[in-house]
């Protein structure tokens, strides 16, 4: 289960290291987008508004869904990719700052 805090952990560590998340959902032909902010992304890769995607906060979304995977990128680029929250953590706790 994904907490608020977990969420506010993750777009922290995002943030300060200027990566950038996407959550693919299972179920959902929609996404979440970790970057300076959480959004929503549609299927054709265009930001959408989050309640045209989604009708709960994210850490209710990621829940409800569960991840199919969850892909990091530095400036563009695929960096890694793994399937479970906890090891997203860990991936961006290792990381550096993306130059």
């Amino acid at each position: 289960m994904v907490t608020i805090k977990d969420i506010e952990q993750v777009l922290s560590m995002v943030r300060s290291k200027g990566l950038k998340v996407i959550i693919k959902l299972k179920g959902s032909r929609y996404m979440i987008v970790f970057e300076r902010e959480i959004r929503a992304l549609g299927p054709e890769g265009n930001y959408v508004a989050w309640t045209t995607a989604f009708l709960a906060p994210p850490h209710q979304v990621l829940d409800a869904y569960g991840i199919s995977t969850i892909e990091i990128y530095c400036r563009g680029e695929l960096i890694k990719q793994v399937s479970r929250w906890g090891d997203l953590v860990r991936e961006l706790q290792s990381l550096d700052e993306c130059r």
